[in-house]
């Protein structure tokens, strides 16, 4: 109403959905999760796996921006044999934290991800990051493996890579991490942790409000940085 373009991409869990949606009726691929390819029998996924899966989805989109996720697995995601059981999950060994913990793993998914970054305009998402310390250390494991990739001889680009803010840290102080080169506001998790509301305890949905002004001033603090900044901010 305002005159202001609102773009609206589509989330997506299996790169098979994407056979079910006309590419024009969307500005690309908000969120792809890249659980999906760590579960069943099959175990951990094999770079070519991996690359296979991207592929699809930047080919599909043709040229409009693919922003996927690296592996966030723990807290509501845990995958048997990967993941680490604790007692509090959501506080543990998650997302950017597990990859960094788990680098074999983590650079496979990178590999893959750098490969098929010569398919589409792709960005990569970090999700659960929490100090500006995990995006230099992630950019570095990118930066080793296209190194690699390089003199293998293979085909690779480097895509931009952001963040998820979803935990408070960040988005009470998003300026510090520069090095990110988007945001996107995980407003689930965001919520949870600042209402301190478990997003999987149906007894407390009431309070897990993501309209609460404490999180809407959090969201609008991220946002401001990010004209500041001059860099891309969505809301996931």
């Amino acid at each position: 109403a305002d005159g202001e373009r609102v773009e609206i991409f589509v989330n997506i869990a299996d790169p098979c959905e994407v056979d079910a949606i006309d590419i024009a009726t969307v500005d690309g691929v908000g969120l792809m999760r890249t659980e999906f390819l760590f579960g069943g029998d099959h175990g951990l996924p094999g770079e070519d796996d991996q690359y296979a899966a991207y592929r699809k989805v930047l080919e599909w989109a043709g040229g409009k921006p693919v922003i996927i996720r690296t592996a966030d697995i723990g807290g509501d995601k845990p995958i048997e044999g990967y993941s680490v059981e604790e007692d509090n999950s959501f506080l543990g060994v998650r997302g950017i934290r597990l990859s960094l913990q788990r680098p074999a793993v983590f650079r496979q998914q990178i590999r893959a991800l750098l490969r098929a970054a010569c398919r589409g305009r792709l960005k990569v998402m970090l999700p659960m990051v929490s100090v500006p310390d995990e995006i230099d250390s992630a950019i570095a494991h990118f930066e080793d493996e296209g190194r690699r990739l390089e003199a293998e001889g293979i085909d690779h680009a480097m895509p931009e890579i952001g963040i998820m803010v979803e935990v408070p840290s960040v988005a009470v102080q998003p300026a510090r991490f520069a090095k990110a080169a988007f945001f996107s506001i995980g407003s689930n998790d965001l919520t949870q942790y600042v209402l301190a509301v478990s997003r999987d305890n149906a007894d407390l949905a009431d309070l897990a409000d993501p309209a609460d002004p404490s999180v809407l001033a959090l969201i609008e603090n991220v946002v401001a940085v990010a004209h500041a900044q001059d860099r891309e901010g969505s809301l996931c």
